[in-house]
C-alpha cells in the first residue's frame, strides 16, 4: 500500500467532509475532526478515509478504514476494522467495528465485539471531547492481546460466506451502534489481503485434563474442548510472516531501523525514495537492514506444515 504523506491525508479528509456537509451533515468543529483524523492515520498507516453511511445515523460520516496491526502472543496480526467519525465529533463516540473478510469469522459470544462486528469498550461508554482516537484503537489492540476477537472460518463456512450476499440493513446509535450497510466504498486492499494459519491437529490429551478426574464421555468432551481451543487460537489471522509493504509471505525477511520487520527486496526498494518508516511514517535513524533470522526460520517451518 503507497505510504500518504499528510497533506493526501488532510486533502483526502477535507474531500469527505465536503461530501458530509453536501449531504446536509452539520460538521460541529472541521478542523478537529481532520486534525483527529490525520493524526490516527499517521499513527495506523494501513487506514484510509472514506465517505459512508450508516442507517439510524443522519448523512454521510467519516470513515477510517483497514488494518491495524495488533499482538497476540507477542506475535503481530492483521486486523481489519472501520471507525466511524460523525459531524458532532468529538462530543460524539465513534462507532468502531471489526471487518472480517469471508475467510474470518467473529468469535461469538466474545465480551468486547458482537456477532455483528460492532465494539464496545469501557473507553467508549466513558468518551468525552478530551477522548483520543489513537487511545481508543489501542484499547481494542488491549482487548486482542488478551481475548482474540477474530479466528479463522472453517473451509466449509468461508465458501458459504463468500458465497452470500453482503448485508443490507442496520441500526446504531451512540450507546449501542449496530450492523453497518453495505458500503460504495471500496475496501482497501490490505483489508482483503489478510490470510490465515492453518489448523493444527487436535492435542493428545495432556496431564492437566487428566488429572481432572474425568471418565469416558466427560473426558471426552474436556478433551475435545481443550483442542477445540488450540485449534481456534491456532486460527486466529495469520502470524506476522506477511510484509507490511507487500503483504506477503516473506522469504528474506530483515529488521529496519525502526524496529520493525519487512521482505528484504520490498524495503530495499522503499528506501531507494525514502527515508521514513512504512508502519510509523517517522524518520529512520538508518537505512542498515540486519536478517531476521528467527522469523525466517518459522516461516519456513510455518511453509513445511502446509505441504
Amino acid at each position: 500500500m503507497t505510504s500518504l504523506t499528510k497533506s493526501d491525508m488532510r486533502n483526502a479528509v477535507n474531500q469527505v467532509l465536503k461530501e458530509m456537509k453536501d449531504s446536509g451533515v452539520r460538521v460541529a468543529d472541521p478542523k478537529k475532526l481532520q486534525t483527529d483524523a490525520v493524526d490516527t492515520m499517521t499513527f495506523f498507516p494501513f487506514l484510509r478515509p472514506a465517505s459512508d453511511q450508516i442507517q439510524g445515523q443522519p448523512g454521510t460520516l467519516l470513515k477510517l478504514e483497514g488494518t491495524v496491526q495488533m499482538y497476540y502472543n507477542s506475535a503481530g496480526y492483521y486486523v481489519p476494522i472501520a471507525v466511524f467519525l460523525s459531524g458532532d465529533h468529538p462530543m460524539r463516540p465513534p462507532i468502531c467495528k471489526v471487518k472480517p473478510t469471508p475467510e474470518m469469522m467473529i468469535k461469538p459470544n466474545h465480551q468486547h465485539v458482537d456477532v455483528e462486528g460492532i465494539v464496545y469498550l469501557p473507553y467508549l461508554h466513558e468518551w468525552d471531547r478530551r477522548s483520543s482516537l489513537i487511545e481508543m484503537i489501542k484499547k481494542l489492540s488491549e482487548v486482542f492481546s488478551s481475548d482474540p476477537f477474530i479466528f479463522k472460518r472453517p473451509p466449509q463456512q468461508q465458501q458459504q460466506a463468500a458465497a452470500a450476499p453482503p448485508p443490507n440493513t442496520a441500526t446504531a446509535n451512540a450507546s449501542k451502534p449496530a450492523r453497518e450497510p453495505h458500503t460504495k466504498v471500496k475496501t482497501p486492499k490490505d483489508g482483503k489481503s489478510i490470510h490465515f494459519r492453518s489448523a493444527q491437529p487436535p492435542p493428545a490429551p495432556t496431564e492437566s485434563v487428566r488429572s481432572l478426574g474425568l471418565k469416558g464421555r466427560e473426558l471426552a468432551k474436556e478433551v475435545q474442548t481443550k483442542a477445540k481451543e488450540m485449534d481456534e487460537l491456532d486460527g486466529v489471522l495469520e502470524n506476522s510472516f506477511r510484509c507490511p509493504i507487500s503483504m506477503e509471505i516473506m522469504s528474506d525477511p530483515v529488521y529496519a531501523a525502526d524496529g520493525h520487520t519487512y521482505e528484504k527486496v520490498e524495503m530495499e526498494r522503499w528506501l531507494q525514495t525514502k527515508t521514513t518508516s512504512p508502519l510509523t511514517n517517522e524518520v529512520l535513524a538508518n537505512k542498515g537492514l540486519l536478517p531476521n533470522y528467527n522469523l525466517r526460520s518459522q516461516i519456513k517451518e510455518y511453509q513445511t506444515r502446509l505441504r
